[in-house]
């Protein structure tokens, strides 16, 4: 969004800004800021739409001690300003949660994500006594994954003693690519689509409200932390099928296609892998004549050391 902003706009703009700098000296994301960022649904609207915060995959970019800051794209930083705030909440979805450690990281403007020690658009900060957060960044741009983009995110890890880890993503309404996403367009994501209103000359904010479990308990992500199998294109198959996986970790990756009956046809990938993003490609071959395997259904299995990590089916024509 970009649209000439008025003086008013610009005074606002500003206003959010002291006031999230002066949050980032104390490492809390939201204790000083004004009510009127935190202006969003009625209590009763919340407590309607109440469910947890669904999880999302944590992705191959996630750096672990970044800096305590609200600013977490510094002024410096090409791209439409965006000012993001809300609460995180017990699963009540009335009672603040206190102190939640939020996490957060994204792309920049281009679509790339920076994973040097500068940890730049990174930042973490903690929920106030009122449970509310806030930070300072911008729209990250959208990113090409295999064959196709991924819709515009960014990455939360919000941790608090006494719930489960949350690891999830934002997304923004009206991002042409969410349809086609397979993260994003699951049906439980909807609460994690928020609108951006623009408040002046490219700047915009959005209020994202974060639901804890409220048990205390491990729940492991659905999606897992160490990797993930993207689904197969095409599928079903006739000549070539794409393979994209995603590692989080480095390990040591296998990626093998058995037929239903676990008997190993071929193994894609044997070797270490750093964290990243990865396509292979399959021919429709078994690995050990060498000859296309017959019609029917194959699994393609991703191993982490020696670890089963997911699996998904391909259909050869």
């Amino acid at each position: 969004m970009k649209t000439k902003g008025t003086s008013t706009a610009k005074s606002g703009q500003l206003d959010r800004r002291r006031f999230l700098q002066a949050g980032s000296l104390l490492g809390l994301g939201s204790m000083l800021l004004p009510n009127r960022l935190f202006a969003g649904r009625a209590a009763a609207d919340v407590v309607g739409d109440c469910a947890p915060t669904t999880d999302d995959i944590l992705g191959p970019y996630y750096l672990a001690g970044s800096p305590n800051t609200s600013m977490v794209a510094q002024t410096a930083e090409v791209g439409t300003r965006l000012f993001l705030s809300g609460t995180v909440l017990s699963n009540d979805c009335l009672t603040p949660v206190v102190g939640a450690k939020i996490e957060v990281w994204q792309a920049n403007d281009a679509a790339v994500y920076d994973t040097s020690q500068d940890f730049n658009l990174r930042g973490t900060m903690y929920s106030d006594e009122n449970g509310l957060y806030a930070f300072e960044s911008i729209v990250p741009g959208a990113y090409l994954n295999g064959s196709q983009y991924r819709p515009k995110h960014i990455h939360y890890k919000v941790t608090k003693p006494g719930f489960p880890d949350l690891v999830t993503q934002l997304y923004f309404e009206g991002d042409p690519f969410i349809p086609a996403d397979p993260w994003a367009s699951q049906a439980d994501a909807v609460l994690r689509i928020i609108p951006l209103t623009s408040i002046g000359e490219e700047a915009v904010e959005g209020q994202f409200d974060i639901v804890l479990d409220g048990f205390t308990s491990i729940k492991p992500n659905r999606y897992g932390l160490d990797g993930d199998v993207m689904p197969i294109h095409p599928n079903p198959m006739r000549d070539l099928a794409s393979i994209h996986f995603n590692v989080f970790r480095e390990a040591r990756v296998e990626l093998v296609i058995t037929d239903t009956d676990g008997r190993e046809i071929v193994t894609l990938i044997n070797a270490t892998k750093p964290q990243g993003r990865y396509t292979v490609q399959w021919d429709g071959r078994s690995g050990g004549y060498g000859g296309p395997v017959a019609s029917g259904t194959y699994l393609v299995h991703l191993r982490m050391d020696g670890h089963m990590i997911k699996s998904q089916r391909v259909v050869r024509e």
